[in-house]
């Protein structure tokens, strides 16, 4: 089959969607080509977000939601707990696949057509369009290619891209038969149970008896992902809260930290985790794929109505979303690298320091998942012996 697009969308899931969505309502053909059979499936997040996500979404957020969440429980290394949050909801467990979903039909319904099984085996930039052969012998132009085709990106190697920074290894576990305060979640830190990053629990529904199980480390670190994910599972700090639980379904993924310095070229843009448009911090990257997404799709709209392809002027869509989220996805990385420099004991010591009411009420008052930098002002502000605390790097 031969056909030509307006925009081809390589990757369906909600980033994917959401630009493919905004293009086809400008009235141009779109089409969207994901490489797997079902749309949500395999499972790679952990499906926490805040509340602006919806802001996205056209559709009903009801039947999405699984839970809510108002504070964590985060976990040192020697087993103390500092409880943060509690008084409000500060994030939703949202179920995944409902929200892929919903988001590429919504794109349907503008127009957009989609390729399910098609993953895109060669491309070729000629003088004003690319053409693109799928697995399903396709051959696709498109005078615009957008790749929103995850951490491991081909668009983004195809087309010589600059690379993430670092690309985290992850694992995760959907289990039952567990017993949790459904308004917290469980944050577990340290060297020997999710080096260079966190393992998380995540209640996902209201009754506290299900929920997902995660974590990821440093791409250096040598044991897999499996082997911490045990770890946890067997911590002699956790063995309560893990003892009876079943798993009925295994994840795995991965998360690229430190955004791209180029997310376009000639007809070409890319968006979401291909771009590493990812919170460093948390790892997330739902809010900021999508808010991402809308000035992807902004600019290329643009480009398609004056013919205009050029990486001058596509260029304008790095700069939109640098200035938005540029400098949170900069500063997340600065607090990173201090991460990944504490050991066991230094983690130990901030937990302690921070079981302080005056410091809680800050966190709570001034905590942000989408932005978290925001925190580091008032956090010094009201206790300024925390800077003490610091390690030497963060005075480099």
């Amino acid at each position: 089959m031969n056909k030509s697009y307006d925009a081809a969308v390589i990757g369906g899931g909600p980033i994917g969607g959401q630009v493919a969505k905004k293009i086809a309502e400008k009235g141009f053909n779109v089409a969207i080509f994901e490489e797997h059979k079902t749309i949500g499936e395999p499972l790679k997040c952990a499906g926490l977000v805040s509340s602006r996500v919806f802001d996205f979404c056209s559709f009903s957020k009801e039947k999405i939601i699984q839970n809510q969440i108002k504070g964590a429980h985060i976990h040192s290394p020697s087993g103390d707990i500092l409880t943060i949050g509690g008084d409000k909801v500060h994030a939703y467990v949202i179920d995944r696949t409902k929200f892929d979903h919903k988001i590429i039909k919504s794109a349907e319904e503008k127009g957009a057509e989609l390729y399910l099984e098609n993953k895109v085996l060669s491309t070729q930039k000629h003088n004003n369009y690319i053409e693109l052969t799928t697995a399903q012998k396709h051959d696709i132009q498109c005078k615009i290619l957008i790749g929103a085709d995850g951490p491991h990106s081909k668009i983004r190697d195809r087309f010589s891209l600059p690379t993430p920074k670092e690309i985290l290894k992850g694992i995760g576990v959907e289990v039952i038969n567990i017993s949790l305060d459904p308004d917290y979640v469980e944050i577990f830190v340290g060297k020997h149970i999710a080096p260079g990053f966190f393992s998380w629990v995540i209640p996902t529904n209201k009754e506290g008896s299900e929920a997902r199980i995660g974590l990821c480390i440093s791409p250096e670190i040598k044991e897999p992902p499996r082997y911490f994910l045990e770890n946890i599972l067997k911590n002699k700090h956790n063995l309560k809260l893990f003892n009876e639980i079943k798993i009925i379904k295994k994840t795995g993924g991965a998360i690229p930290l430190g955004s791209l310095k180029r997310t376009y070229d000639d007809n070409l843009l890319l968006v979401g985790d291909a771009a590493a448009q990812v919170k460093p911090t948390s790892g997330g990257g739902i809010y900021t794929g999508l808010l991402c997404a809308n000035q992807c799709s902004t600019v290329a709209s643009e480009a398609l109505e004056i013919d205009n392809f050029s990486s001058t002027f596509l260029s304008k869509y790095h700069k939109l979303w640098s200035s938005e989220i540029g400098r949170e996805l900069f500063l997340g990385m600065k607090f990173r690298k201090i991460f990944k420099k504490l050991n066991d004991e230094q983690i130990n010591k901030y937990v302690k320091k921070f079981q302080n009411q005056k410091i809680i009420d800050t966190i709570s008052n001034h905590g942000d998942i989408d932005y978290p930098s925001k925190l580091v002002k008032p956090l010094l502000k009201k206790n300024p012996s925390l800077i003490k605390l610091l390690p030497s790097l963060f005075k480099e």
